[in-house]
């Protein structure tokens, strides 16, 4: 995925990401698992993650994956804004791909929502069966600056997407 619009270079600036990220190294964020068969379809599993962020608040969403498919497989990331609904791609699962949901939190800063995608992405890393992660970052739509951002950041390097890789 290529970013829909420009990002300003200094959005991308690694010294102050690279700072920032210093402390998802230090992160010791649990992660509480809560199966939703409400929101399950045949061949789509869901469970709702809440994940502690690097404030010690609270970010919420969802993680499917397909029920039909076996073996490792490669995940997708996105964001919904914080009075949006949150919802899973079902065909997009049914088809073998892996999807969490991240619902933004209101009122957060830029930096620390960008900073929520990039552990995100670490925890998708850590899940079983997980090779890839892929940030969606709605280019689309226009949806979300901070995945945008983080997508950018994980692709350059700038910070790791394995809280156990080395930064660059």
């Amino acid at each position: 995925m290529s970013p829909a619009r420009s990002l300003h270079p200094l959005l991308l600036e690694p010294s102050y990401w690279r700072s920032r990220a210093q402390a998802l190294e230090a992160h010791q964020g649990g992660v509480i698992w809560t199966p939703r068969p409400d929101l399950e379809a045949p061949g789509v599993r869901v469970l709702e993650f809440r994940l502690r962020n690097l404030d010690g608040g609270h970010l919420r969403g969802l993680f499917a994956r397909s029920t039909w498919r076996t073996g490792p497989t490669g995940a997708v990331l996105r964001t919904v804004r914080p009075a949006s609904r949150l919802e899973v791609r079902k065909d997009e699962v049914r088809d073998g791909v892996a999807e969490f949901v991240l619902q933004e939190s209101a009122g957060r800063p830029l930096a620390d929502r960008v900073l929520d995608v990039v552990l995100l992405s670490q925890v998708a890393m850590e899940t079983d069966g997980i090779t890839d992660v892929e940030v969606d970052h709605g280019s689309n739509r226009g949806d979300s600056d901070a995945a945008a951002i983080a997508q950018q950041l994980l692709i350059h390097r700038i910070v790791s997407p394995s809280a156990d890789d080395p930064k660059l």
